[in-house]
């Protein structure tokens, strides 16, 4: 029960800062689940973060841009290749590569980097989110810093919607390896109230980020992303 609780406790507490930002249920999540039990990682973390995207864009709906596609459309080649090179190099090796790629992506956005969602950048921002999702499990830097100069319920919703089709894809290719039993189904029910109340609880929060501060949530929340993957791929 101890474990149930505080595992829905940090389902909650990851919920509230992605539900008020727009990011980082998994990356701060996932880690302390997985600690806490294995089988919480990654189906039922999936699912969370499939259900509190569904939520925030039926929150944020009218937001969300059409060029969005070009990232749907490079998520695929980048979970490809991904795949690819973890046939041939063990994840632990590549975290902190990606890890490291993520500090300068945000380095260059500290120094004002001029990112725009258009067709090439959100492209290649699918592109490396399926990259780095798949090989790092930190999915949401590379779309985020593209919409971070964007006013917040814009970046909300379009990231929202971006991580509807990457959980969808992910799950069913879960489901479709056999990694998704009745264990993970039973978890992912008892994770439901941790992504219910860190929702209704980012409500609050939304005013907070979206005066100003946007753009600085997202640079830390994928700093603290790129470092957290160069520990594990450090430490493992």
């Amino acid at each position: 029960m101890t474990t149930i609780l505080l595992a829905i406790a940090v389902v909650t507490v990851s919920c509230a800062v992605h539900g008020a930002v727009g990011f980082g249920m998994n990356l701060l999540a996932v880690p302390v689940l997985a600690v806490l039990d294995p089988v919480f990682v990654p189906g039922p973390a999936v699912a969370a973060g499939l259900v509190l995207s569904v939520l925030i864009v039926a929150r944020e709906p009218a937001r969300v841009d059409r060029e969005l596609g070009w990232a749907v459309v490079g998520l695929l080649p980048g979970t490809l290749l991904a795949v690819l090179l973890l046939a041939a190099v063990p994840a632990d090796d590549l975290a902190a590569p990606t890890g490291a790629l993520v500090l300068v992506a945000v380095a260059l956005s500290a120094m004002r980097l001029d990112l725009t969602p258009d067709r090439t950048s959100l492209t290649l921002a699918g592109i490396a989110s399926g990259f780095l999702a798949t090989a790092a499990s930190i999915g949401g830097p590379p779309l985020a810093l593209v919409y971070a100069k964007a006013h917040g319920p814009r970046l909300r919703s379009n990231l929202s919607a971006f991580f509807v089709v990457a959980g969808v894809i992910a799950l069913v290719a879960l489901l479709a390896a056999g990694h998704v039993g009745a264990e993970e189904w039973k978890a992912s029910a008892l994770l439901l109230p941790g992504v219910v109340g860190g929702f209704l609880a980012s409500g609050p929060l939304r005013p907070l980020v979206d005066r100003g501060r946007t753009r600085p949530a997202v640079l830390v929340l994928s700093a603290l992303a790129g470092v957290v993957a160069i520990v594990q791929g450090l430490s493992g």
